[in-house]
């Protein structure tokens, strides 16, 4: 097993000082005084952390317009490229920059809303033609708390059709493409967002995960991303299978964790997601597998990264052995496609009574939100009780996992990133959906048993992708994940690391 490694090695050339005869009485030459070496430059603002950026405002280096135009700017230059934008909102970044901002370590800061989450005044499409001319009179529960921390939203980012599948290749709006390699997927569903931040448009962008929806793209796009606890951010429903929760795709660990330490909500009785200062250093028990609960091997690359992960956790002096929680294969796969197509439902009725009660168009949603919607569409309610008791199993075989370890190691995806097209609703969707089965097999787990989870970057593929890895706790154990992520951050870093077309523009 070989952990990544970033060679920034110098070849040592020692000059070896021969003495030559000197006449009698000739005084040595003094010793050259070496020069002094240049000072290396300074990165560039749009190259820091949040926290960074932040930290500028509140100390005036910066002010929160200079920030918000910077980042306006390299969105205007690159979003042609990489299409990660469908909705700009530059004037009231503008105007709300030079407002009166709410204290806190992200005030100023610039970032993007995902498409999914509705601002009042501002578009949100949910990725859909059905909704290409939705504009809200609310903001959704999470945009209040990111007003509230002071961030300032340049726009919204891409996202698939409603969140659904795991790239951003809404037909609506076309593809978004991955900074590290153009031809290939950002992942999805918070692609727009996870391609901003890696194309250093944004330091942290507003996300959200259902199946895998922070993990993915943060995978795909060489980030670190945290799918939180059920319960943990202050938008939560209060349900107990609920599968989706928000969050943000950063660069370092310490932004993710600042932001669900200022930001989460406090009243959920879940630990909290910073360890004790005088915690004593922690020896963590990782058990890892690089087969999917169906008991296939995973790509070798996305294998590779799971070997050097535990290689990089073993030299940390963690114990790391060959171990995964006992979930199902099948019958998990057909509870977890049940509740989305339930989703898919509930998306036909809305349009539905948008329409006036009318029957939906079949053109103005994509293949497969019909195909999850025909699953179900002649089922009621009644049926997710069956789901909901399968959660409860996969709920068991996690707790019963986590009594003898700290975190379960996998791969993100079965697969890297893959390339723009290949996850194609225009043929046999039956099919696609068996394809997605193996490249998104272990993800959505966490989302069913409430459990946070993060992907870590790894590795960098001979096409230039990122493959990254995930991590999962026990409920509420984020304080834990974050620590073991900050190690593994400074062991193999990876924030310097930037794609060409981020350098050049």
């Amino acid at each position: 097993m070989k952990r990544r490694e970033f060679l920034y090695g110098a070849a040592a050339v020692g000059a070896l000082g021969l003495s030559g005869c000197k006449p009698k009485g000739e005084a040595a030459a003094p010793a050259a005084v070496p020069a002094k070496a240049p000072a290396a430059p300074t990165p560039p603002s749009w190259m820091k952390d949040a926290l960074a950026h932040g930290e500028m405002i509140a100390k005036g280096e910066m002010s929160a317009l200079e920030q918000a135009n910077i980042a306006i700017a390299r969105a205007e230059k690159l979003n042609p490229a990489l299409n990660f934008l469908v909705t700009p909102t530059f004037e009231a970044a503008r105007q709300k920059a030079q407002g009166e901002l709410p204290a806190g370590p992200f005030s100023g800061v610039p970032t993007l809303t995902k498409d999914l989450q509705e601002v009042t005044g501002v578009r949100t499409a949910y990725g859909s033609a059905a909704f290409k001319n939705n504009i809200p009179d609310h903001d959704h529960k999470f945009v209040t708390a990111m007003n509230a921390a002071g961030l300032v939203s340049v726009g919204k980012s891409a996202t698939p059709e409603f969140g659904f599948l795991p790239t951003t290749e809404p037909l609506a709006f076309g593809p978004t493409r991955n900074p590290w390699n153009t031809d290939h997927s950002t992942g999805g569903s918070s692609g727009g967002s996870a391609c901003a931040v890696a194309a250093g448009v944004v330091p942290m962008a507003q996300a959200s995960d259902g199946g895998g929806s922070i993990r993915i793209p943060s995978n795909c796009c060489g980030l670190f991303g945290m799918k939180a606890s059920r319960g943990r951010w202050p938008d939560s429903d209060g349900t107990p299978w609920e599968l989706t929760v928000k969050g943000f795709v950063t660069r370092t660990v310490r932004d993710s964790q600042t932001a669900m330490a200022t930001m989460a909500a406090t009243d959920r009785g879940l630990p909290a997601p910073v360890l004790a200062a005088d915690a004593p250093k922690k020896t963590y028990r990782i058990g890892f597998a690089t087969k999917d609960a169906f008991g296939n091997e995973v790509h070798p690359d996305c294998k590779k990264a799971v070997l050097a992960a535990a290689k990089t956790c073993a030299d940390l002096g963690h114990h790391v052995e060959e171990a995964a929680p006992a979930y199902s294969a099948q019958p998990f796969n057909d509870a977890f496609m049940t509740l989305w197509s339930f989703g898919a439902k509930q998306v036909v009725g809305s349009v539905s009574k948008a329409l006036g009660g009318k029957p939906v168009p079949h053109e103005l949603l994509e293949p497969f939100t019909w195909w999850l919607y025909e699953n179900v569409a002649d089922k009621d309610a009644s049926v997710l009780e069956g789901v909901y008791a399968q959660f409860a199993k996969e709920q068991a075989a996690a707790r019963a996992f986590h009594k003898d370890y700290d975190f379960y190691l996998s791969p993100v995806l079965g697969e890297p990133p893959v390339k723009i097209g290949r996850i194609d609703q225009s043929g046999d969707i039956d099919k696609l959906v068996a394809d997605l089965r193996t490249y998104v097999a272990f993800t959505p787990y966490a989302n069913a048993t409430g459990h946070p989870a993060m992907s870590v970057p790894t590795l960098w593929t001979d096409d230039n992708l990122p493959v990254g890895v995930q991590f999962e706790a026990d409920m509420g154990n984020e304080a834990n994940l974050f620590a073991l992520a900050s190690q593994i951050e400074e062991a193999a870093p990876w924030a310097d690391r930037w794609p060409d077309m981020a350098l050049k523009a």
